[in-house]
This record gives structure tokens, sequence and C-alpha cells, in this order.
């Protein structure tokens, strides 16, 4: 059996990902779901792909995506949170990616015996990828040409200051109140605001969101030890039944409280003494 996590092998699975949602990019046909977001046929087809990779319950190897997850039986569920199992975000950022604005990316995470692990984000349009291993990260460019580049990296900090835009997920920006001077963007996708941070480029994301728009990116920033906190300052642990609600309601697959991804704990406090949960 292929080792679960190997670097070269999910960087080709994300270009293969990356170039199916590219052939829809420039007009892709979209429908409502219930839940009433937007799901295009580049959502399901990258998903499928993605699933004849992933999808091994034969061989004890699960996968939770987005727009399959729905569909599994409860016995499915089961196995694949207490053991090894891909989760999968086809086009984490849809709502963009039908506006063609190119903050939107694929996003894989491994979980194992209901620890996450390992994650992988990939946008498309930047040619840009960043996957965790073993506690190092890597970057690769360019997949979609004959060359593409592959390289150890390191992530950048912004400092804490009112220069730096702070990213807010849909339902944070349409319900609370934020005191903070900086530029809040509300692009609707983690892998956009994951990438960001990791690259310097903004200061924090305040997020409420699913574990499939988690799962790539929090192993990264971990990795490069930013902090993922709720408001009471504790630091998500990479337990997801801790910090996800499994739990037949509404709120299911989503993360138990509202979390702050910051540089460091410093900046993460700061950033929640400046925003009220009460809505407007």
């Amino acid at each position: 059996m292929l080792p679960l996590w190997k670097t070269d092998r999910i960087l080709t699975l994300l270009k293969e990902a990356g170039a199916i949602a590219l052939k829809y990019y420039d007009s892709p046909p979209t429908e409502l779901k219930s839940d009433l977001s937007v799901v295009t046929c580049a959502d399901r087809e990258v998903e499928k792909f993605l699933g004849a990779e992933f999808d091994r319950p034969e061989s004890g190897i699960f996968m939770i995506g987005e727009e399959t997850v729905a569909t599994r039986p409860p016995e499915y569920l089961d196995a694949a949170l207490h053991g090894n199992c891909y989760i999968v975000d086809p086009i984490d950022g849809t709502a963009p990616y039908t506006a063609q604005v190119p903050l939107w990316g694929v996003s894989i995470g491994l979980m194992e015996n209901g620890i996450l692990n390992e994650g992988a984000i990939y946008l498309p349009v930047q040619d840009d990828a960043l996957i965790s291993c073993r506690g190092t990260l890597w970057r690769g460019r360019k997949l979609q040409t004959d060359a593409p580049e592959v390289a150890p990296f390191e992530a950048s900090r912004m400092a804490d200051t009112p220069a730096g835009a702070i990213g807010i997920s849909q339902g944070c920006a349409k319900g609370w109140r934020v005191s903070f001077p900086n530029q809040a963007f509300a692009w609707s996708s983690c892998v956009g605001n994951y990438y960001t941070l990791l690259r310097g480029k903004t200061l924090g994301y305040l997020q409420n969101s699913k574990l499939w728009d988690c799962a790539g990116g929090f192993p990264l920033l971990w990795a490069a030890n930013f902090s993922i906190r709720t408001r009471r300052g504790r630091e998500i642990t990479r337990d997801v039944a801790r910090e996800f609600d499994f739990s037949d309601t509404p709120r299911r697959w989503h993360t138990k409280e509202a979390l702050l991804i910051a540089p460091s704990p410093e900046i993460a406090n700061h950033i929640w003494s400046q925003i009220d949960e009460q809505q407007n």
C-alpha cells in the first residue's frame, strides 16, 4: 500500500484537481444547495477525481468530502473519524471561483485515528501549493507547467499593525461587531486566508467553519507555529472530536467555537479584544 501522505503524490493530485477546476473557470455551471451555498460542476468533478484516489474503505482508507459527505452512511463516517481518512474540499471558495476572484483553491487534509496530522492547499490561478510533511513545510510552484518547482517553505509573519488586513468568515462578517481599525476581508475562502497568512500578507483570520474548510490549512499553520485560538485563549488541538461538532444538528461539522488565527497568541488576543460576538 502507498504511504498515506507522500509529498510528490499529493502535489500531483493537486495539480490534476486544479486543472479540472481551471477547465471550467471561465463559466462554470452553478446551482444552489439546500443550505443556499453555491456548487458547480467543477466542485463535483474534482471531488469525484479525488475520491477515486482516497475513497478505499476496503483497504481501511476513507474520504470525507464537502460534496459527498451527506451521502455517507453513519457506519462509514464513524469508521472515517476513527481510522485513516482524507478530508477534501474540492474547491474551497466556490463563490469567488464563480466570480473569477482568484482566492480559491483545493484543500486536502489527512486525519489518522481522529487526529489531523497533515494538510495541503493549492491555489490554481497562482499555481502555488503549500504542503506539510512530518512537521516541515514545502511549497510547490508552477505545477501546471512541465517544470514544477518544489522547495522547503518558511512562513512569513506580519507584525501587529493597523495596516494588516484581517480576514473574516461570512457568518462572522454578517453578524458580529468589530472595532479594530484594520481592513476587513470577507473573501469566502479559507484557503485564500491561510495562504495570505502564511505568506505574511494578512494579519489574522476570524472563522467559524466546517471540517473540510480547515483540514488542509490547519496542519500548515501548526507547522509554522501560528496561533489558532478561541476567545477564551485556548489553543486548538489536532483532535477533531474535541474541536468539531459531529452531532445531528445544523451545526454538524462546524468548529465548536469561533477561532482566531494569527502569527502569535499575543496578536490573536489583541484582535479578539476588538470583536463583539453580539449581533449588530
